[in-house]
């Protein structure tokens, strides 16, 4: 049973000092560091991140050059869903520039991704009509790949720059804290789609928006917004309080 949290959008949301804070243990395991690429990039600008649960780049401190491409691993997607954020340039754009897919598995001998699935349709980079893109991803590796502009496609001058967050969340018992930020999220997902635009979340481990029912200060198995999971709530036996945990 997944534990989730619950989150009222009237209620003050933490702050990202507060979450750098709990995700710094994680952030301190391995984390961003330069690959051979999952693809046909340059190996002198290919970035793969593994065993980080939470960050964010700039496209112009991971593209450089071009061609380009930044893969972020699942560490197990069993386990875990990906989901992006993509705040999208606010004046310069170049169509058909940047792809970003997910796939399983990438075979060097055929240079063939296996299980491909592209999200350019999901992002649409260059729509400004909705400055923000959301997307989840389930698969072993999500990769952005940034090559060339199509020839003939005009260079304008101006900020092109993106910024992309992601978030790496359990499907069994999600922290706390990534609940509150993917719950945000959702909420401004949900906000800017329309039926051409559909939201690109389509499911959280986390339970946003639905008032908690009403329990007792002494129910054990309710605790900072959260159930416990395998838990029954405390009897009364003999005028003390025992817990009892299921198996």
């Amino acid at each position: 049973m997944t534990s989730p949290v619950l989150w009222n959008p009237g209620q003050s949301r933490w702050s990202i000092p507060v979450l750098l804070l709990y995700f710094s243990p994680l952030l301190l395991m391995q984390g961003c560091c330069h690959a051979a690429p999952s693809g046909p990039e340059s190996d002198s600008c290919s970035t793969l991140v593994q065993s980080r649960f939470f960050g964010y780049f700039l496209s112009s401190s991971v593209f450089p050059t071009m061609p380009c491409s930044w893969t972020l691993q699942n560490p197990d997607p069993r386990r875990y869903t990906v989901f992006i954020k993509i705040t999208k340039p606010t004046e310069v754009c170049v169509p058909s520039q940047l792809r970003i897919f997910q796939y399983e598995s990438f075979l060097e001998t055929t240079r063939t991704y296996l299980g491909m699935e592209s999200f350019d349709e999901v992002v649409r980079l260059c729509d400004s009509s909705a400055p923000v893109a959301f997307l989840e991803a389930g698969k072993q590796f999500l990769q952005m790949r940034k090559g060339p502009p199509r020839v003939g496609t005009a260079i304008l001058d101006g900020n092109r720059d993106f910024k992309t967050e992601y978030l790496v969340v359990g499907k069994r018992n999600p922290s706390m804290a990534a609940c509150q930020m993917l719950c945000q999220w959702l909420e401004d997902c949900l906000t800017s789609s329309t039926s051409n635009r559909p939201c690109g979340i389509m499911q959280t481990p986390c339970l946003c928006w639905e008032p908690p029912p009403q329990l007792s200060q002494g129910d054990s198995c309710y605790h900072n917004g959260v159930y416990l999971e395998n838990c029954l709530p405390s009897v009364k036996e003999g005028g003390k309080n025992v817990e009892i945990n299921g198996e």
